[in-house]
């Protein structure tokens, strides 16, 4: 009976090694969040602007993410996505800046948003969706924040 301890607790714990080197990378700490916007420009068309992100990391780990997906708010009522398949890296506990295009497939939220008299900033949501790779295995990391945004740069071009 002494005999078959050892080794059981020899096999289980090899098991659970086993079994953690197969489990997706523990990640946390990454937001995503509006730091502006502005117009794509009427080459681009009156659907679409250029959100400025800022991705900050609270790891003590360098990540990097491949590609990502983010769906806009405004209000609380759903705006458009965009789509970005530029790589972007972060060091441990900083923040950096990607712009990216946002196709608006509701405008009429953004015209609404933009149409009160004093022009306060909208509230806004985003959900983020970052796809990166381990060991040849793709992930997703998803992130949501909320804030203010001006809507001020926007003015006469979304139609």
């Amino acid at each position: 009976m002494k005999l078959a301890s050892p080794l059981l607790c020899f096999l289980l714990g090899g098991g659970m090694l086993l079994a953690g080197c197969s489990m997706a990378p523990k990640l946390g700490g990454v937001t995503v969040s509006i730091a502006g916007i502005r117009p794509a420009g009427a080459a681009a068309g009156h659907d679409r602007a250029i959100l400025t992100l800022r991705f900050t990391s609270e790891n003590v780990n360098a990540i990097a993410f491949s590609a990502s997906t983010h769906k806009l708010y405004l209000n609380g009522s759903y705006v458009g996505k965009a789509e970005s398949d530029q790589p972007i890296g972060l060091q441990p506990l900083v923040s950096v800046t990607q712009d990216v295009t946002v196709i608006f497939e509701n405008p009429a939220v953004v015209r609404q948003a933009m149409a009160t008299h004093d022009r306060p900033p909208a509230s806004y949501r985003l959900e983020s969706v970052l796809r990166f790779f381990d060991n040849e295995e793709k992930f997703q990391f998803k992130s949501q924040s909320d804030g203010s945004l001006s809507l001020q740069a926007l003015e006469g071009t979304v139609r």
